[in-house]
């Protein structure tokens, strides 16, 4: 079943990419990157993911900016942020559809268990 969902994660630090890439591939999850929310719009026009995790704070187009391009493109995508300063930028995310903010240095335990609960909830509507 992990292997069947796609996680996009979207961050221009590349060692929190290698992270993400790390903690995911590891528990049998289908994982792409992009370092920068451009890059995640085009990877996005042509696969689905199931859960997107977006850095607050990007150059080329921030989190947010990211977050309504994902949506437009893929409605059904559960969006989580990911963020080392909490802002406003949380806060106006999670009114605009992300599902919750991880703060930044994260625990790998969280990262599974906001997958569980997310990738959960969208399975049972």
């Amino acid at each position: 079943m992990k292997k069947d969902i796609k996680v996009l994660v979207v961050d221009d630090e590349e060692i929190m990419r290698n992270l993400f890439i790390d903690i995911l591939q590891d528990e049998g999850y289908n994982v792409t990157t992009a370092n920068n929310g451009l890059q995640a719009q085009e990877i996005a026009k042509t696969t689905f993911f199931d859960i997107a995790f977006v850095d607050v704070h990007m150059p080329v187009m921030d989190g947010l900016q990211t977050l309504h391009s994902l949506k437009e493109l893929s409605p059904k995508t559960v969006i989580v942020m990911t963020d080392s300063m909490p802002g406003y930028m949380v806060e106006e995310a999670e009114k605009e559809g992300a599902v919750t903010c991880i703060n930044k240095p994260f625990d790998i335990r969280e990262i599974r268990s906001v997958i569980i609960r997310v990738m959960g909830r969208s399975e049972n509507g």
